[in-house]
């Protein structure tokens, strides 16, 4: 029978059932209605193989592989890491947990991470939630139960966080405020040359920048005059960001809620894809107020506790970033520039011509497949079927043609902006999926192209 859509499904190379109790706390936290369910022991490959097995027919839930590479020493662990890297291509969509051992596999574990669709590593894990004692060689010996119960709940905490990262939209756009978030002190009054970029603040500009990198868009939303934070960006470039890495800017001193809707209308992204940063309680309330949408964040009032507080905000996690969300900052970068020449043109015939457009339609290529389940993931406005597939599920199509839809002009790529998955019944060519990306048909609607 099948599974709940929002099952979590569990198989490991150990004993893993200590896991449930973490499991079961965080679904409960956050509401998620999950049948919680383990495999036989020690049965992976099966699990993976099994057409009728607990992951094949959990393929709406969560699938969780958890591996520890030191249970594989006996059978070789390079010769079955091989063995997984073939299966994972075929089976069953799963968030592969690579678990600690008590030796160093690092190669293997970043050939595992690189052929997982979802993938949390050991590294990632100490990162997150560390733990001082890992390893229970007594309980391991005993029952195959490798870890502390400690670390089991961190493991649990782990797992439950990159399904949330899957199963919940991921906010599109960070807004910064300046004074005390940005830097240390206050433009206006401390003087532009005299901000301090002290250690919490240099890293939270390098955790936006990452962000940034990720695929997310950052803005600037402030009670400032704006030629001072101009100012202090020109005199301080030793700072991680700068001010072109801002899609936009809203420094004055209108209401942040007000402020932050005239960002998302340029952008035109919704609100509720927005999170807000600020130093200043009081402003995080106005602006959860009047734009309850936004997600409002206000720092720690101690600075030095600001990274990990930013560590451990779920809202900032990707679950997976593919080349065209590195690339959607550049994308944002070439509209402004397509709507500035748009507004110099004397005719919109005058403005599409010099665009120089480009449209190409063909199979899908090599290292699209990620773009394209997430397109069918995320794309809901311009999409006729609107099914969802993972990225298994698309390389695992047969009997169909999948062709894409890349779109560019003299300012630059807006990638790959469409899918068509067709087959064909007798004389009827039946299209399954038909969508054009959200940002391709905003971009496109505004430039006219989509008109002709």
């Amino acid at each position: 029978m099948p599974l709940d859509d929002r099952a979590i499904a569990i198989s490991a190379t150990f004993t893993a059932e200590a896991l449930q109790p973490g499991l079961a706390f965080w679904a409960a936290e956050l509401g998620l209605d999950a049948e919680i369910r383990f495999a036989g022991y020690n049965q992976l490959f099966q699990e993976l193989l099994d057409p009728a097995g607990l992951f094949a027919r959990n393929r709406k839930g969560f699938n969780v592989a958890l591996v520890r590479l030191q249970d594989w020493v006996t059978a070789g662990v390079e010769e079955t890491v091989d063995r997984l890297v073939n299966v994972l291509k075929t089976a069953a969509p799963v968030i592969l947990v690579i678990c600690p051992s008590p030796v160093s596999f690092e190669a293997a574990e970043r050939r595992l991470s690189r052929a997982a669709t979802y993938s949390i590593t050991p590294a990632e894990i100490a990162a997150l939630y560390p733990v001082d004692e890992i390893h229970d060689p007594h309980a391991n010996d005993l029952g195959h139960v490798p870890y502390t119960p400690i670390f089991f709940v961190a493991l649990a905490t782990a797992i439950v966080r990159k399904i949330h990262s899957i199963a919940v939209p991921p906010y599109k756009v960070i807004a910064l405020d300046c004074d005390d978030t940005l830097w240390a002190g206050i433009c206006g009054e401390d003087g532009p040359q005299n901000v301090i970029i002290d250690p919490p603040r240099r890293q939270l500009q390098e955790f936006m920048a990452k962000r940034r990198h990720e695929g997310m868009l950052l803005v600037l939303c402030s009670k400032n005059n704006e030629e001072d934070v101009i100012e202090t960006f020109r005199a301080h470039p030793e700072m991680p960001l700068r001010l072109e890495d801002f899609a936009a800017r809203r420094l004055n001193w209108e209401s942040k809620s007000a402020n932050l809707a005239a960002i998302a209308q340029e952008l035109d992204l919704g609100l509720d894809s927005f999170i807000l940063v600020d130093d200043n309680v009081k402003e995080c309330s106005e602006a959860q107020a009047g734009a309850p949408e936004v997600l409002a964040l206000p720092l720690p009032a101690r600075a030095e506790e600001i990274p990990v507080f930013l560590r451990h905000v779920w809202a900032f996690d990707r679950a997976r970033v593919t080349e065209e969300d590195r690339r959607r900052p550049e994308f944002y970068a070439q509209r402004a520039e397509r709507n500035r020449a748009e507004r110099a043109a004397a005719s919109l015939e005058e403005f599409l011509a010099s665009l120089e457009l480009e449209v190409r339609i063909g199979p899908m290529r090599p290292g699209e497949a990620p773009r394209v389940a997430q397109l069918t993931q995320r794309t809901n406005q311009m999409n006729a079927s609107c099914i969802r597939r993972t990225e298994a599920e698309i390389q695992a199509l047969s009997d169909v043609e999948i062709l894409t839809v890349d779109v560019k002009d003299r300012f630059g790529s807006y990638g790959l902006a469409g899918v068509m998955i067709c087959r064909v019944e007798g004389q009827a060519l039946i299209a399954e999926t038909f969508l054009l990306s959200c940002r391709a048909l905003a971009a496109a609607w505004s430039s006219g192209w989509w008109h002709g």
